[in-house]
């Protein structure tokens, strides 16, 4: 049963990225994506996949998020499944609920979010006036006037790997890293679903779906 598939250790320990990503994001957003490339035939082979969700990892598999961390999101899930049934992954989905030992995907994708408080000051142009050779003269910025500003950045993590065999430790082969500025712009839910879309763009095996 996939309840006791090591597969979760693998979304577990991708998760700890989301507290070592690079914090440098613009005010529109980041993508980084990151794939084995000595793995490019599992690619090229798979033709299924499924997603993770949080009622089939076991308690004790569980990531220790904290209250700004969460894994197994189900709306993210969902556009998961749609980026990779669409060009340019093109494969077929195997419902969770539906797979066994014997009806495993040959990929899995899972999914964390995470929020974090960044801080840094910006530069302020304040004029004021100067005596000089010829007496008193107004300088429309006199100086810099630093401000202290906080901003919430909000990041999703999506990694995807095989099954592993029998006794073997889960292979992650395939992650892509989104960060963008929370409060500005479209929704999140927006945000979210242009952030799945432009991870899986970069996906190592580029296809044509072909219609049923």
């Amino acid at each position: 049963m996939l309840r006791y598939s090591p597969f979760v250790l693998l979304i577990a320990s991708s998760l700890l990225s989301l507290s070592c990503a690079d914090d440098t994001v613009v005010q529109t957003s980041s993508i980084d994506v990151q794939w084995d490339r000595d793995a490019i035939a599992v690619f090229e082979a798979a033709q299924s996949f499924s997603v993770v969700t949080e009622d089939v990892v076991p308690p004790e598999n569980l990531p220790d998020l904290d209250d700004e961390q969460m894994a197994f999101n189900d709306m993210v899930n969902q556009l998961i499944i749609e980026a990779m049934q669409k060009e340019p992954v093109c494969l077929t989905l195997v419902p969770t609920n539906e797979v066994t030992p014997e009806n495993q995907p040959d990929l899995w994708a899972a999914n964390g979010l995470a929020q974090t408080t960044e801080g840094g000051y910006y530069y302020e142009c304040v004029g004021g006036w100067w005596w000089g050779y010829w007496g008193w003269y107004w300088d429309s910025c006199a100086y810099w006037r630093p401000t202290y500003v906080e901003w919430d950045i909000g990041s999703l993590l999506i990694p995807v790997g095989p099954p592993p065999a029998e006794g073997e430790d889960p292979e992650l082969i395939f992650a892509g890293l989104a960060q963008s500025v929370l409060g500005t712009g479209a929704g999140t839910e927006t945000k979210v679903r242009a952030a799945v879309d432009a991870i899986f763009q970069q996906w190592p095996d580029p296809r044509t779906c072909t219609t049923p």
